[in-house]
């Protein structure tokens, strides 16, 4: 078992999630990234771009959405689903995620799932006849008149629900977006020809998803694989760990400093940590980020307590609505709420916090202005206002 200190794994969690952070171009870097990362969570809240976007723009300076936009619905190398959430995620990997497809073809035992389920049901055979003869369709092509008495789950269309369930279960894939509304479309219409669809057993997801993980994360104990994707058992990633690190595939790490927590990473990726390379300037996080997201990894590993607080009660918050965490080349050094106000192309600094670790204010100042600025623009904005 190796032991490491805290300063190389950090560079080796930064050097996997973010590479070379200045050279990557165009939209084949787009899908690169992508397959790095294992997947790319979806998000809704725009008070600044959504986290999606984020994500990759922070991996790559000449991103644009149109290159995620191309990559699902011409190119079709990126597909929606489930990972731990809504994500995008890479075409080559759809096989992975058949057996959860099919699992859910059952119906739900839940039950109030079970009761929106009744009513989507009886809509299968329509709605999947009328995309058949019509072609892609969003959730607001379907009419619905709503009873002026319901409630709660009856607000919403009971073709959305079988829109949903019908995605879920893999007779339908998301085509393309409208306005960020999904538009779908019959699975066999959507995947690209000469795909692999042959079902994986359950080592096969388990390794699957322990590679993902640590090609993604450089290092992880093993609860944060498990949390990374959903596609596998635990009990089958545990034996799977085992066997790829008795056949040499995977390392056994201590971080010297920490408690007596054993992480794993790929072998091959191991030199990295011991790398005496630049990792890159100022990037400031999406709070879904693939880097990020897991909080305790965080606390544990960057020594960075964060909350994101936009569901937090507005009394009771601490830095912001929507904060971001700052990373500064190894280091998660500060967190900023900020709000893109598009129609004034004015990029608002709510709130910047500095974390106790900070060792050079000024110079990590000075690399945030032109950080700022970037960021701003990629937002729609002109102006940073402070």
């Amino acid at each position: 078992m190796e032991r490491i200190t805290i300063t190389q794994a950090r560079r080796l969690s930064v050097i996997a999630s973010f590479g070379s952070r200045n050279n990557r171009k165009g939209k084949l870097a787009t899908l690169e990234i992508i397959q790095n990362l294992g997947y790319v969570q979806i998000d809704t809240i725009s008070v600044i771009e959504r986290a999606h976007h984020h994500v990759l723009w922070s991996r790559q300076p000449d991103y644009k959405p149109i290159f995620l936009s191309e990559l699902l619905s011409e190119d079709k190398r990126v597909f929606e689903h489930w990972a731990h959430a809504v994500a995008y995620l890479p075409m080559d990997d759809y096989r992975f995620y058949l057996p959860k497809m099919e699992s859910n073809r059952k119906p739900p035992s839940g039950k109030q799932i079970r009761e929106v389920y009744n009513l989507a049901q009886p809509l299968f055979k329509s709605i999947l006849k009328r995309i058949k003869e019509e072609g892609g369709l969003a959730s607001k092509d379907f009419d619905h008149k709503r009873k002026r008495s319901s409630e709660g789950w009856w607000d919403w269309k009971p073709a959305k629900f079988a829109l949903e369930f019908l995605y879920l279960r893999g007779d339908l894939m998301v085509s393309s977006r409208r306005n960020f509304q999904r538009v779908y479309d019959l699975t066999e219409r959507v995947l690209p020809k000469g795909i692999n669809l042959k079902l994986p057993d359950e080592e096969e997801r388990a390794e699957h998803q322990i590679r993902r993980c640590l090609q993604s994360m450089g290092l992880a104990r093993e609860t944060e694989i498990v949390k990374y994707l959903v596609i596998a058992d635990r009990k089958v990633i545990q034996q799977v760990l085992h066997d790829l690190v008795s056949g040499g595939k995977v390392e056994k790490l201590i971080i010297k400093g920490l408690k007596d927590d054993v992480y794993y990473a790929l072998s091959k990726s191991l030199e990295l940590g011991g790398s005496t390379r630049s990792t890159g300037g100022v990037s400031i996080l999406s709070p879904f980020d693939n880097m990020t997201i897991q909080r305790e990894r965080m606390r544990l590993l960057f020594d960075f307590d964060y909350t994101i607080e936009c569901y937090v009660p507005a009394a009771k918050r601490k830095y912001g609505y929507f904060v971001c965490p700052i990373l500064w080349k190894n280091d998660l050094v500060a967190r900023i709420d900020m709000k893109a106000d598009r129609k004034a192309r004015k990029f608002r600094v709510l709130n910047l916090h500095y974390e106790e670790s900070l060792k050079n204010k000024y110079r990590f100042e000075a690399a945030l202005t032109p950080a700022l600025q970037k960021f701003a623009t990629f937002n729609g904005c002109e102006v940073v206002e402070t």
